[in-house]
């Protein structure tokens, strides 16, 4: 589970993977999409810390006096790891002002601070879990200052799934790839021929050399968009949706859609290019409106059938995103119903059905019985039995089959109505 949770860090913002790191690594519970909507509410919470004057004290529930005081002040690293083990311990996440304030101090650091920081990290008598989420958090500004150092720094770890290193230093990659293309080009074409990406596993596929490749495509989406094809057509058919999906995850420009869009076109098999297009559409949503992911849909120049697949995508994201925390509500669903219904009108009940069911598997406050009766109450308008069966597909109802059993009694389809009855016997 570790490693699913530092994977996830490594493609948003370094104050949300700041965030994530102090108060999410030790939930076992979580999931990819409960993260995915966690780190789409942090956004969020940036954006209205940002509106708001510093406070003239930290808040109260660190209790460090360190946190954000003047960005050249120096950290007390053996303090700080007390501070977030303490976060990590209770499942709090610290206010967004302490964390931006505390990320300002890290990227006023120069390259060779950070370094003397690592040391210090290093040194401390902390367990692997605790230091290594202390060094994921200093390398972010590292890997941007000098990635070329990062990589030589923590060479040893390239293979490091376990804790996420190799993420974090496939990310190096790309911003090495940045500033010197052909030398990061090289390093890694270098590293290959070495053996150092070698798969261990059965199928014969190096989730470490996914992420890599993907650091480096991604980097030559908006500015060598045929060296990016060429490396994507150079792997096996098979791998080559592992890598989008490394990549996709992190942030694009709005410029570079097209490219993306473009590159999975030219080297994925249909239902490939569906997902992962799809999936871009699912990240957008979380991270901000239905504008948005208008906006991408139009700049990919998406095909019908590629509309289709991103709105509904998109559309079941927001409500599984909003489910994390809240309970879901008549409007937000309501909301998501209107706009879809511009989009994909043929999908609006079955993706209202998922959308639900999934959103109750986030591990978020609303209940089962809550849940039934938003799907009761939209079936009652629609009497669509592709919301039930949908609803009854996504939503884990191990616990609740009496609920379930009532839900799929209203399926006026008698195949469908008996298919859904054998399942919850």
């Amino acid at each position: 589970m570790l490693f699913r949770v530092m994977k996830l860090i490594y493609f948003i913002t370094p104050v949300i993977a700041l965030a994530i790191a102090g108060g999410i690594v030790g939930a076992q519970r979580n999931s990819i999409s409960k993260l995915e909507a966690e780190s789409a509410m942090l956004r969020q919470r940036i954006e209205v810390a940002k509106s708001r004057p510093e406070p003239e004290q930290t808040a109260p529930h660190l209790g460090r006096t360190n946190l954000p005081g003047k960005e050249k002040e120096a950290i007390d690293w053996k303090e700080m790891a007390e501070a977030f083990g303490d976060m990590q311990r209770t499942g709090g996440v610290t206010d967004m002002r302490e964390m931006m304030s505390f990320q300002r101090k890290l990227q006023a650091m120069d390259k060779e601070e950070i370094v003397a920081a690592l040391d210090q990290i290093e040194a401390l008598e902390l367990d692997d879990v605790h230091k290594m989420m202390m060094v994921n958090m200093v390398i972010g500004p590292l890997v941007l200052k000098d990635p070329e150092l990062a990589l030589t720094r923590f060479a040893s770890r390239i293979g490091d799934d376990k804790t996420g290193m190799s993420w974090q230093l496939s990310n190096a990659l790309g911003e090495w790839a940045k500033k010197d293309q052909s030398a990061a080009v090289a390093w890694l074409d270098k590293e290959i021929a070495a053996g150092t990406f070698d798969s261990k596993s059965l199928d014969g596929k190096s989730r470490t050399r996914m992420a890599f490749e993907g650091g480096l495509i991604a980097s030559l989406l908006g500015t060598d968009s045929q060296a990016a094809a060429a490396r994507i057509a150079a792997l096996p058919v098979d791998q080559r949706k592992d890598v989008f999906q490394s990549f996709g995850y992190r942030q694009m420009n709005s410029e570079e859609y097209a490219a993306f869009a473009d590159l999975a076109r030219s080297q994925l098999p249909e239902d490939d290019r569906m997902e992962v297009l799809g999936k871009q559409a699912s990240t957008i949503a979380m991270r901000g409106d239905f504008e948005k992911v208008e906006e991408y849909m139009d700049q990919i120049a998406a095909t019908p059938d590629e509309r289709i697949r991103s709105a509904e995508d998109a559309a079941r994201s927001s409500i599984q995103g909003k489910a994390y925390q809240t309970k879901i509500t008549v409007g937000q669903i309501d909301s998501m119903r209107e706009w879809l219904g511009a989009q994909a009108p043929d999908s609006v009940d079955k993706v209202t059905g998922e959308a639900i069911g999934s959103g109750l598997n986030n591990g978020g406050p609303m209940k089962f019985s809550e849940a039934s009766e938003l799907v009761l109450k939209y079936h009652a308008e629609s009497g669509s039995d592709d919301l039930l069966t949908a609803f009854l597909n996504k939503a884990q109802v191990r616990e609740n089959k009496g609920e379930a059993r009532e839900i799929a009694e209203q399926i006026s389809d008698p195949e469908k109505r008996e298919k859904a009855l054998e399942r919850l016997k």
